[in-house]
């Protein structure tokens, strides 16, 4: 009996252990994602493929493509990174409508556009940008990400004024508070904290 019983319990912790080649593929791919953006974009985008109706495949493409569109490359890969950016978050806000993640990406991409050609972009985009963050907040103002980039976005936009950052630091402290009580399911982006205790070293 007691033989049975172990037997049956190595059963079910193997089972429970078993990824579907999803999981497996999504895995890898946000290992990847902390060391290679580009190699984390062709994963992500080959595993949106196969899950076409999955937003979180093509949410990571974007993410990847955003971090890799923060000038650190020459003018044509940037600009080819913002654009595949760009084709998958149009993506993703079509598989998952209203998503304030999504607006979260947005937002970024703006800012990388912004940063790009500010002479084309900045009027462009800048109020737009403000009223998405807005519009997130509104709809989620617990998600650590949404609050985190908001208040980024507006510290960003008073330093361009030479205005004081301070007003904005709270929303940063919010943030970290509600990443440490954020729990992830399954692949839901939980990215965000140590950019906002970067972000915190403007408000010392």
């Amino acid at each position: 009996m007691k033989t049975i019983a172990t037997t049956l319990l190595l059963l079910f912790t193997a089972l429970s252990m078993a990824q579907t080649p999803y999981e497996k593929a999504m895995g890898n791919a946000l290992e990847l994602l902390k060391t290679d953006n580009k190699a984390a974009a062709q994963q992500f985008e080959r595993i949106s493929k196969a899950e076409k109706e999955n937003w979180l495949p093509a949410y990571y493409v974007a993410l990847a493509n955003i971090r890799s569109s923060w000038g650190q490359h020459g003018p044509e890969e940037t600009l080819a990174t913002m654009k595949q950016a760009q084709e998958y978050i149009t993506l993703t806000d079509q598989l998952s409508p209203n998503n304030p993640e999504v607006m979260v990406l947005q937002g970024l991409l703006n800012t990388c556009w912004i940063n790009y050609d500010e002479s084309i972009y900045g009027m462009k985009l800048s109020a737009a940008t403000s009223a998405l963050y807005e519009k997130a907040y509104a709809m989620a103002p617990d998600n650590p990400r949404v609050v985190s980039n908001r208040a980024q976005w507006l510290m960003g936009s008073a330093r361009y004024f030479n205005k004081d950052v301070t007003p904005y630091c709270s929303g940063l402290e919010k943030a970290v508070a509600l990443f440490g009580e954020e729990t992830a399911t399954g692949f839901e982006p939980s990215w965000g904290l140590q950019g906002t205790i970067d972000a915190q070293k403007d408000c010392q």
